[in-house]
């Protein structure tokens, strides 16, 4: 009876604890010598290996099992998102970014990968070798050049509203109330919304303060300025003094993601309706680009439609 389950969860523990045990490792800093949290080893491969972890402690009569081979590496995943989760290595926002990756691939690999353990168990014994492939994978990954691309998301919203009057709604914008702003599931799982933002003067070259929860600043200086029609700014992140969240600790430390600048562009539409246009740029250095994209283009769109459904609510009173 003992030995059953062990077969049965024994392995999806001791997967999701090589999982923590793999995300500690990985979240350290070996300056450029070993992958990070943003690799393809990590985000990619080692999901494979925590799988599997479940399915190579299995009894050979579970292996023979499609159900079982797709089921206990998905629940590996999950008790390495519990585990990461109860030890403050992550945070939900965290794990619903790499979550697509690892239930997939976790899933997947198992299908495929399931009768290739039987045959090693059939043959060889326990297939202990597998948990060195991220390590391996992970020094040499290293070794291939890092991309660095640009790209940008943009919201936009008709406001009843002139151009004059939306302006003073965006150049500077006064305390939101939680009654004005709708969070979202983004939100709620550790996105900080935007509190205020003040600007210290009207021309090129001010300076505006973007105000978060949590005590996160955005420091945005004017680098395009045309009254009542455009205005861009540049964005450096400072960080909160205290009680860092996790996303903001891994995300927001421009390492492998950079805000470049955002822009509000009104467009006249008719005598009182304004097209109001938020446009934020960002780079990513990443070897997983195609997937922060994905991921920047949604935590953006959010964030941006949120915001300017504020000022149009606001410009409409």
């Amino acid at each position: 009876m003992l030995k059953k389950y062990y077969g049965t969860y024994g392995g999806i523990l001791i997967g999701g604890l090589y999982g923590l045990l793999m995300r500690i490792v990985f979240g350290l800093n070996f300056k450029g010598d070993f992958a990070d949290l943003f690799s393809i080893t990590f985000v990619w491969i080692l999901p494979i290996v925590v799988g599997l972890s479940s399915l190579i402690f299995s009894s050979k009569e579970d292996l023979q099992s499609i159900g079982v081979r797709v089921s206990r590496p998905v629940l590996a995943v999950l008790t390495f998102f519990i585990l990461c989760y109860w030890t403050g290595h992550e945070d939900i926002i965290c794990i619903l970014i790499i979550s697509i990756p690892f239930l997939l691939v976790a899933g997947i690999s198992g299908v495929i990968l399931g009768s290739t353990v039987l045959r090693y168990r059939q043959r060889n014994g326990i297939l202990y070798s597998v948990f060195f492939i991220p390590l391996v994978a992970g020094l040499i990954e290293p070794t291939i050049p890092t991309p660095t691309e640009k790209y940008e998301t943009t919201s936009s919203i008709i406001i009843n509203a002139n151009k004059e009057v939306i302006w003073k709604s965006i150049v500077r914008v006064r305390e939101i109330s939680n009654g004005e702003y709708e969070k979202g599931f983004f939100n709620l799982a550790g996105i900080p919304r935007p509190l205020y933002a003040e600007l210290d003067k009207d021309t090129l070259g001010g300076e505006r303060i973007g105000h978060f929860e949590g005590g996160l600043k955005f420091q945005e200086n004017i680098i395009e300025w045309n009254k009542d029609n455009l205005i861009t700014f540049d964005i450096k992140i400072i960080p909160s003094s205290s009680n860092r969240t996790i996303f903001e600790r891994h995300m927001l430390n421009g390492e492998h993601f950079k805000f470049l600048k955002a822009t509000y562009c009104l467009k006249q539409v008719s005598k009182n309706k304004t097209e109001l246009l938020l446009t934020t740029m960002y780079q990513l250095d990443t070897k997983i680009n195609f997937y922060g994209e994905f991921w920047g283009h949604q935590l953006l769109t959010d964030f941006q439609d949120r915001l300017i459904k504020v000022i149009k609510t606001r410009c409409e009173k």
